[in-house]
Order: structure tokens, then sequence, then C-alpha cells
């Protein structure tokens, strides 16, 4: 994909597309776009309300126009349906009070909907069209989206569709190729956390343990490096540094850390680190205030911002958590499967992030980290990046290859 423009035309481009966007074929769900004119800019997927009083209708409905209206450019939107339920009538489609709370909300917002759907496992049609001519009144087959252009293209591009959000997770986790022993890996990375205790969040061995994480996300790490990088993630100080340093580089990472007033411990006395042999570590010289730092650490964290991540880093450490959280156990399998989840929310994928979240979760109901950036998810905010199509995450290069 990589910002490709992609041409759209009918109904079935437009549904064709969607399911590519998420990864994975929505059900139950609401599925907005924004657009500027006759581009397509944010798309936002949220599960369908289960209480039907009209009161939390039209919470909901203002929250999701909110969601969208964070896209500062976008004019217009359209908006999708995808529902289990049948139809009654064409003039009283499923859930007809939230259509109606939605279309008010959204006008209200300045982005009234130029068009909209409403999609079953077999069949589609137009909200409210009521030409048979157009929409037959058991509607289109949902084989005319598999057919359609878009999707043929999106194809072709390299992109897959799953059945589940679920599915999509465990598909990414899938492709991870683990060559190191399991047991061996954990064995050596528990004698580096022995030799280590106490010695994460001093400079030297902070600033070299960045070194050594960002020399694996530009070229990929040996497997020598491995125990390393796994002990290093059952440092708090260090796992969130490493989300910075993903996005913003060493300087932005290193800098925040130290603007934080984090980095208080001892140096291990005659060990290199990492213990394979030490990277060359010049002295570090700040080039903005403690303040500064601090803002932009906070800020990626949080996502607070909208200057995009570096995304070819995002993509290339994704692929490198995968590898850790697989080949491994305990803290560190907890720590890489979090940091996943968090790089799929700042790609704008709350849906992605929530259930990378919830299968941490499962293994380690206890972790801290997935418990606050779960209920964070679940709110329905989307870092600032990812609301402007020129910052937003707009597909893996490995994916699209």
């Amino acid at each position: 994909m990589n910002k490709q423009t992609i041409h759209v035309s009918r109904p079935e481009d437009i549904l064709g597309y969607i399911p590519h966007a998420l990864e994975f074929q929505p059900r139950q769900s609401l599925v907005l776009l924004s657009l500027n004119g006759k581009r397509l800019g944010a798309t936002l997927r949220l599960d369908l309300p289960t209480d039907s009083g009209e009161e939390e209708l039209a919470r909901f409905a203002d929250a999701a126009s909110a969601y969208l209206r964070k896209d500062s450019r976008a004019d217009s939107s359209m908006l999708v349906l995808y529902t289990d339920a049948l139809e009654r009538s064409v003039q009283f489609p499923p859930y007809e009070i939230l259509l109606d709370l939605l279309l008010t909300s959204l006008d209200g917002a300045g982005l009234p909907v130029r068009d909209g759907w409403v999609v079953s496992p077999e069949h589609f049609r137009c909200l409210h069209c009521k030409r048979p001519s157009c929409c037959p009144a058991g509607g289109h087959p949902v084989e005319r989206i598999a057919e359609s252009t878009i999707n043929a293209e999106m194809i072709f591009r390299g992109s897959s569709v799953a059945p589940s959000v679920s599915q999509a997770v465990a598909l990414r986790r899938s492709g991870a190729v683990v060559t190191e022993s399991a047991t061996a890996v954990c064995n050596e990375s528990s004698e580096i956390l022995r030799m280590l205790e106490g010695s994460w969040n001093s400079p030297e061995v902070f600033r070299r343990t960045l070194l050594c994480w960002d020399a694996a996300i530009r070229t990929g790490p040996g497997p020598e490096r491995i125990p390393f990088l796994l002990a290093s993630l059952t440092s708090f100080h260090v796992r969130d540094a490493v989300i910075v340093l993903i996005c913003r580089g060493l300087d932005a990472a290193y800098g925040g850390a130290v603007s934080c007033g984090v980095l208080t411990g001892t140096e291990p006395p005659g060990m290199d680190v990492p213990p394979t042999g030490p990277f060359p570590c010049a002295t570090w010289k700040p080039g903005k205030t403690l303040d500064a730092y601090r803002r932009i650490f906070d800020a990626v964290l949080l996502g607070n911002s909208s200057q995009a991540p570096q995304w070819t880093r995002v993509d290339r450490a994704a692929n490198l958590l995968v590898r850790l959280y697989c080949g491994s156990e305990g803290p560190s399998k907890a720590a890489a499967g979090t940091l996943l989840a968090w790089i799929e929310w700042a790609r704008g994928r709350g849906s992605m992030a929530h259930e990378a979240l919830e299968m941490v979760l499962q293994e380690f109901p206890d972790y801290s980290l997935a418990r606050l950036l779960n209920d964070f998810v679940e709110t329905g905010n989307l870092p600032v990046w990812a609301m402007d199509r020129d910052s937003s995450w707009s597909g893996s290069e490995e994916r699209a290859a």
C-alpha cells in the first residue's frame, strides 16, 4: 500500500477496501470513513452497541462522530453497518434508531454522510435506497464485493483479510521465524538478569541497551543478542524507552529517560553490556532541554503528537517483537506482547490492539501496563498522528511487497 492511490467508483469497491484496511472481516460493527473531497481519510471501526436505549445510542453516535472529527481535514463521511440482523423492510433497516442518530450527529460535526450501506454475511444494500433496479429487496450478493476491482488490486499488492480480529492477530504471530532454542534462550536471559540486577537504569548500561535495540531494529538481531533483548524488557524503564526509540530514535529515547530522572542505577563492575560484546558508545550530548525531551517522550507514549512515527522502523520493530514474543516466556513475553499491542494502536488499529492485549492478559493477568493500555484502548482514543492521512500508517512494506 505505502500511500499509493487507490481509485474507487462503486459501492463494491468501497466495501472491498474496508476489510483490507482493517486486515479482518468486520462483524456486528459500525465502520466510518472520513472524506476530504473525494479522498479517503481515516477508517474507524466500532463494535455495535448492545444497549438499545436511545440515550445510550445517542452517546455512542456522538462518541463515534467525535472520533472521526479528529481527522481535521475531513469534510464528509461514509458509513457501513455490518450486522447479522435481517432487514425488516427497505424503510426499516437494522439499527434504524442508531443510524438516524449517527446521521444527525455526523452532520452536526460537519461530516455529512455521503453514502452508507448495510452488509450481512450474504447480502449488502444501500442504506436508504428504495429503487428495486438499484437495490433489490434482498440486496446484492456479497460475492460482488469479493469480485470487485479493489479487492483484486489489494490482493495483488500482498494484502490479506482474516475472518476475524482474533485470527488477524494470530496470523501476525504465525509469521515469526524462531530458530533459537527457547530453553537455551530463557536460561541465558535469566543469567543476564542475575548479572545486571539493579543496573538496567544506570546511565551507561541503559544507553548501551538502547544501542543494542537500535541495531536490532535497523539490521535485525543476531541470535546471540536475543537473550539480552529479552532480559532488558523486564526493566520497565527500558521497555518504555524502547517505544520512543522505535518511533523517534536513540536521542529522543535516551533524553526522555534522563528527563524522567530514572537513570539512577549502579554500573556493573567489569562486565560488557551486552555480554556478547559492547557497542561503541559515544558520550551523550543533549540537543534539547530536559523539558523538551520529556514532552517528546510523553507525547509518543500517549499518542499526543501530530508528528508521524518513523514507520519503517515501526514495521521492523514489530517483526522483531513478534520473534521475541514467540520465543520467550514470563515477564519478557508479557512486555513484548504489550509493545506489539501498542504498535497496533499507534497504527490506528484499536481493534487489533485490544485483541493483542487480551491475549497478553489471558496469560499474564497481572501485567500492569497491559491492563492500563487495554483500559485506554477501550475508550476508543487513537493517536493524533493516526487521524491524519499524511502522518498515519499506510501499511507494512513487507506485507505489501
